[in-house]
C-alpha cells in the first residue's frame, strides 16, 4: 500500500507558496508603479457600476470555459487533460476557501501588474491598442506552460485590458478576473476529483 504513495510537499506549505507568490506580484507592481511614476492607486475606484460591469464581463469567459471543458477538438482536449494532470499534482487540495483566496489574490495582483502597471505605463508613450497588446504578450508569456496556454492567457488578458480601457477603473477587470478564476478553479477541482478517482 505504501509503495503507491508519492511524497509531496506538505499541503499548507505548498498552498502558502502559491499565495505568497501571487501576492508578491501585486507588491512588485505597486513598487514599480512608484519608480515609474504610474498613478496606479488612482485607477482603483469603489464604483458599484464598474464592479457590476466586471461581474457581467465574466459571462463570455465562463462561456469559453464551458466550451473548453466539453470540446472534443484534439489540441484543446489534449491540453485540457494535461492541465487536469498538472493540477492533480500541484501539492494541495482545492477547497472552497482556498479557491476563493487564490481567485481574489490573482484577480487583484495580476490586474495591478499587467493592467494597472504595464498597460498604463506603455499607454503613456504608445497608442492604447499597442499597450493592450504588448502588456498581454508579457501576460501570455508568463503563463506559458504550453504555447496554447500562452495564447489563451494572452487573449483573456486582451479582453481584460479592453475592459480596463473602457471603464478606466481596475475594479472592473479585477472583478472579472477573480470571478472567472473562481469558476475555473471550481471546474478544475471537480475535474481533478474525477481524474484521481479514475473516471477520466
Amino acid at each position: 500500500m505504501e509503495d503507491n504513495e508519492t511524497p509531496q510537499t506538505p499541503e499548507p506549505r505548498a498552498f502558502l507558496m502559491v499565495i505568497l507568490g501571487t501576492i508578491g506580484l501585486g507588491v512588485a507592481a505597486y513598487a514599480f508603479s512608484l519608480v515609474l511614476g504610474v498613478p496606479m492607486a488612482q485607477r482603483i475606484r469603489p464604483d458599484i457600476n464598474d464592479f457590476a460591469i466586471g461581474v457581467i464581463a465574466t459571462l463570455p469567459l465562463a462561456g469559453f470555459l464551458w466550451w473548453f471543458s466539453n470540446t472534443t477538438l484534439e489540441h484543446f482536449a489534449s491540453f485540457r487533460k494535461s492541465q487536469i494532470k498538472f493540477f492533480s499534482e500541484i501539492g494541495f487540495e482545492f477547497t472552497p476557501s482556498r479557491i476563493a483566496l487564490m481567485a481574489v489574490c490573482a484577480g487583484i495582483s495580476e490586474e495591478l501588474l499587467f493592467r494597472g502597471l504595464l498597460q498604463t505605463w506603455i499607454a503613456g508613450f504608445a497608442p492604447l491598442a499597442v499597450a493592450i497588446i504588448l502588456s498581454n504578450v508579457v501576460f501570455g508569456m508568463l503563463h506559458m506552460r504550453t504555447i496554447l496556454y500562452a495564447v489563451i492567457a494572452g487573449l483573456v488578458g486582451v479582453y481584460l485590458g479592453v475592459l480596463f480601457a473602457v471603464t478606466d477603473n481596475l475594479l472592473a477587470p479585477m472583478a472579472a478576473h477573480a470571478l472567472y478564476d473562481a469558476v475555473a478553479l471550481e471546474y478544475t477541482r471537480r475535474a481533478v476529483v474525477n481524474y484521481q478517482s479514475g473516471e477520466n
